[in-house]
């Protein structure tokens, strides 16, 4: 039995139900809202810090309990059978998507400052202190909506580190990954241009973040 499982803290994102239910899967979402649905089994979660920080911790470590499991952003409606998805992209321990626009950390900082995506302080302390440790230029970047994963130890230590990581940083998961997986040769990276996926519905947030 695999997991596919999601977050869902606040009230600005609406858990949308798959129009595809893969056999062999289980559907979890942990939220803090009265959520009901007839796929996702509801795990309800008590906020006790920032909502976006814990929300990073599930998406980080949430999975650990599991042999094999397939993160996916909330915004994102599945429509495809994730078994089809996990025979073509998967490879032990741990595959996730190249991003579809940028391929360096400095630029993915800038551009989060820009947008207003995560606190623009704790961003640019963060590129800072990469510059400092002469962290290259275009080693990848990529795009964290939907991440393949398997139970290993050494998966499990790279996910402590990206955590500590982001904790020490910014929200910007991202960012703390290009630099946690540098060098590291078992992460499998594929093509796959959210915005234009049929597989998995992209939905933008009908609510915005205060």
């Amino acid at each position: 039995m695999k997991v596919c499982y999601t977050v869902l803290f606040g009230d600005y994102e609406e858990l949308k139900e798959p129009t595809i239910i893969s056999d062999g899967w289980r559907y979890v979402c942990f939220t803090d809202q009265p959520l009901k649905s007839d796929v996702w089994e509801i795990v309800t979660v008590k906020i006790t810090e920032d909502a976006q920080v814990m929300a990073r911790w599930y998406k980080i470590m949430g999975w650990i309990d599991w042999q094999y499991s397939m993160w996916i952003d909330a915004s994102f409606q599945i429509n495809k059978d994730l078994n089809d998805w996990w025979a073509e992209r998967f490879v032990s321990p741990f595959s996730c998507a190249k991003h579809p626009l940028r391929n360096d950390i400095y630029q993915e900082g800038r551009n989060c400052i820009i947008n207003g995506r995560g606190n623009a302080a704790d961003i640019q302390k963060q590129m800072e202190k990469y510059y400092k440790l002469q962290f290259p230029e275009n080693q990848g970047i990529i795009t964290s909506g939907i991440l393949l994963r398997e139970n290993t130890q050494a998966n499990i230590e790279l996910h402590e580190r990206w955590w500590k990581e982001l904790v020490e940083g910014s929200t910007r998961d991202q960012i703390s990954f290009a630099f946690v997986s540098h060098g590291i040769d078992w992460i499998t990276t594929y093509k796959w241009d959210y915005s234009q996926s049929k597989e998995f519905k992209y939905h933008k947030h009908y609510k915005h973040r205060q």
